[in-house]
């Protein structure tokens, strides 16, 4: 499902919404009073349309939200970790700091402690087999 951000059109669909359900609605009331009933029938399609447009974006602005907190709990797992980027590099998921050290418990930008507890474990063992290979840094 493609991610939905109504950022860029949110303001734009509320305030289509709010000019079928208040300015229109006026003017066809204000209409119906000079020409009596032939425009009262005209501010109820023009409600109705206001409420659907509120009712559709409603429906979307939900949608976005429940895709934000998805996206945001599987951010969280990986906000202390630090990744591996090749050639030695790490980069810190809180900040994107890539001046990060394999020994290192936090990061130096962002002060983050790293969650890496089976990660270190391995990352010594291997550490200190390339160190009796005489493979430093």
């Amino acid at each position: 499902m493609k991610k939905i951000n109504s950022n860029r059109y949110g303001d734009r669909i509320i305030g289509l919404a709010a000019l079928f359900l208040v300015p229109i609605p006026l003017c066809f009331y204000l209409l119906g009073l000079l020409f009596r009933e032939i425009f009262r029938v005209w501010i109820y399609y023009s409600l109705a349309a206001g409420l659907f447009i509120l009712l559709s974006f409603s429906v979307l602005l939900s949608i976005e939200f429940y895709q934000d907190r998805m996206i945001e709990r599987k951010y969280a797992d990986v906000r202390k970790k630090k990744v591996l980027l090749g050639n030695g590099v790490y980069e810190c998921q809180s900040c994107g700091n890539r001046k990060v050290d394999f020994m290192d418990n936090s990061c130096s930008v962002c002060g983050i402690v790293f969650n890496t507890d089976s990660e270190k474990s391995l990352g010594k063992e291997l550490w200190i087999i390339k160190q009796e290979n005489g493979q430093n840094k």
